[in-house]
């Protein structure tokens, strides 16, 4: 299977979040813990940037085990409930078959011709359907 190279904002961040591991790796004493903030930094690697988890820990090097744990129990990110007493776009979820893990890709354009897209690897995270309704709410 061929590596896919990342792009510029997967590499920024990446590169990011080593930064943010070797500075707390100069800092830390003896077999500190590694602090929250830093596993969220991991886990936003995966939910948001779409990095594998093994690019992941590697990178940082983390364990891939504790990593995967890490970003299973990170809560998905909320956003606010839609008010739907007005005419808003109908937003349709349709479930994938569980066995299926492949690439997918969504596009949404507003009446105004604002478009969002959003490319997935694997099973997307329930928080795209609160992301889908928060982009077609009116905002400025």
């Amino acid at each position: 299977m061929p590596k896919t190279e990342l792009t510029n904002e997967q590499s920024t961040e990446l590169e990011r979040a080593k930064q943010l591991f070797s500075g707390w790796r100069k800092t830390k004493r003896g077999r500190e813990r590694i602090p929250d903030n830093l596993w969220s930094a991991a886990a936003d690697l995966f939910h948001t940037w779409g990095l594998g988890i093994n690019k992941i820990a590697h990178s940082l090097r983390l364990n891939y085990t504790a990593l995967k744990i890490k970003i299973h129990e990170t809560p998905s990110v909320d956003v606010k409930a839609i008010d739907n007493t007005e005419s808003t776009p109908t937003f349709i979820e349709v479930e994938p078959p569980p066995h299926i893990s492949s690439d997918c890709v969504i596009e949404m354009e507003k009446q105004s011709g604002v478009k969002m897209r959003m490319c997935f690897r694997g099973r997307a995270d329930p928080a795209v359907i609160s992301l889908g309704r928060y982009f077609l709410e009116e905002h400025p």
